[in-house]
């Protein structure tokens, strides 16, 4: 047990912060270190980065990420639509722990287009508050 020092202060509240490295690797202007992502954007960045991979795109880890892409360019059904979100939601489940998913969403409004907007409804494990992640999946070849 520790003991605490006359004049010491008591710990603060442990507070859960998630934090992620920014992709564009800039660094701060005044500090110089690398902008760091915090929290929700940083769970935002995750989930984004997790839904887009492919299977068989990363080594050792073969089923890792949504593999979505796949259903452009595909006939699009009411049943893809719901193959996707239950994609998505599992995907979700077993790789991203941070998150605690609300609701899945998959507008086909410009599936004639090959683009197709997911809209990703969660909330954070240690917050209260519902958050919305969407964007747009297009084939780009």
């Amino acid at each position: 047990m520790a003991a605490y020092k006359s004049g010491a202060v008591a710990p603060a509240t442990n507070e859960i912060v998630y934090k992620d490295l920014g992709l564009s690797f800039t660094s701060h202007p005044i500090t110089k270190k690398l902008n760091v992502l915090k929290n929700e954007n940083a769970v935002k960045r995750a989930l984004r980065n997790l839904i887009l991979t492919n299977t068989f795109e990363r080594f050792y880890n073969p089923l890792f990420g949504g593999n979505i892409t796949s259903f452009l360019f595909e006939h699009f059904t009411p049943a893809d639509k719901l193959e996707m979100e239950r994609r998505i939601e599992d995907t979700i489940k077993i790789y991203e722990p941070r998150a605690v998913l609300l609701e899945v969403n998959v507008d086909e409004s410009n599936v004639d287009r090959n683009e197709l907007t997911v809209s990703i409804f969660f909330r954070l494990v240690n917050q209260t508050e519902p958050t919305q992640l969407s964007f747009t999946v297009e084939r780009v070849r």
